[in-house]
């Protein structure tokens, strides 16, 4: 795997992350693991393992195959540092397909 797809990984699990509302705290705990281990992944300092990937792919409730997909599609955009915005955007147009349908509750409560 190239360097740039690594890192595509890493950035993914960050604004998977950011979108999700977790801070590093809260995602470490959620993954089992140390904050300082999260933010080495999201500085891209430490490999996605496929176990990792597992472990986000369950804290976030979405299939390993979505957060693979997402660091695809923000595969050769400008890295965030110098386009934030274009894979921001793309990157919450992406996380909003993949994120759960929500129960319709007025639907429920007319049942």
């Amino acid at each position: 795997m190239r360097s740039e797809q690594k890192a595509m990984i890493n950035e993914a699990l960050t604004l998977s992350r950011l979108y999700w509302g977790y801070s590093q705290m809260d995602m470490a705990k959620a993954l089992g693991m140390s904050q300082a281990m999260v933010s080495e992944i999201e500085r891209g300092t430490k490999s996605v393992t496929l176990e990792t990937l597992e472990r986000y792919s369950e804290a976030l409730g979405v299939k390993k195959s979505q957060l693979m997909f997402f660091a695809e599609e923000i595969e050769g955009d400008a890295p965030v540092r110098r386009g934030r915005l274009i894979v921001a955007r793309k990157a919450l147009d992406l996380l909003e397909k993949m994120k759960p349908a929500e129960p319709d509750h007025a639907q429920a409560s007319n049942s």
